[in-house]
């Protein structure tokens, strides 16, 4: 299973999660979402004020593919932690900064024929992280 969500969200799907901080996840489900960039795609989780602890949960349960990869990646999965740690601008800021001074994986992430699943599944996770 972790080589399909390898295919499915590689690198483009932990870094995402790592660097969105703020959840693991993204803004979705719109026919003009497929265009949607990294900022755009992590917003969801970057506004969420639910705690890593529900997110981790929500993402076990909604994407469990993608929460092995986080799972097989403690270093990642660290720093997604510490970034619920910080308030909402911080994690922007940081997540903007990332995407200004790296904008060939920005481009790649937006052009990621599984940007659209990975922003549907992020929203899911940001919609349903106060249940846990």
């Amino acid at each position: 299973m972790a080589h399909t969500t390898n295919r499915r969200f590689g690198k483009f799907g932990l870094t995402t999660l790592t660097l969105g901080a703020a959840a693991a996840a993204t803004a979705f489900l719109s026919p003009a979402v497929a265009s949607a960039g990294p900022m755009e795609m992590a917003e969801p989780l970057l506004t969420s004020d639910c705690s890593f602890a529900q997110v981790d949960a929500a993402l076990h349960d909604q994407a469990p593919d993608l929460a092995a990869m986080l799972d097989s990646n403690p270093d990642a999965k660290a720093q997604l932690q510490a970034k619920f740690d910080q308030p909402v601008e911080q994690r922007r800021a940081e997540l903007q900064q990332y995407i200004e001074q790296n904008p060939q994986a920005a481009q790649r992430a937006q052009d990621d024929p599984g940007a659209q699943q990975m922003q549907a599944t992020l929203q899911g996770v940001a919609d349903t992280c106060h249940s846990y």
